[in-house]
């Protein structure tokens, strides 16, 4: 295979199994959870945001963090 291919791939087409979500909370101290594909909360991934919030993380940071370990 040439190590530049000119083929254009049609991700259009590309379907990736859902493998949880991120929710909104209403608790302060734990704005976002990370909820695995069975609904439960991910614990790690909780405890790790609660960490960051104690360190002046913002809301807005949490969420990130939380789509980027979904990914």
């Amino acid at each position: 295979m040439p190590e530049h291919s000119t083929t254009v791939r049609d991700v259009s087409a590309l379907r990736v199994a859902r493998a949880g979500r991120v929710e909104k909370s209403d608790d302060p101290l734990r704005p976002f959870r990370l909820l695995d594909a069975d609904g439960t909360e991910v614990a790690a991934v909780s405890e790790f945001l609660h960490y960051m919030l104690a360190d002046d993380a913002r809301p807005t940071t949490l969420r990130s963090y939380a789509y980027e370990l979904l990914a």
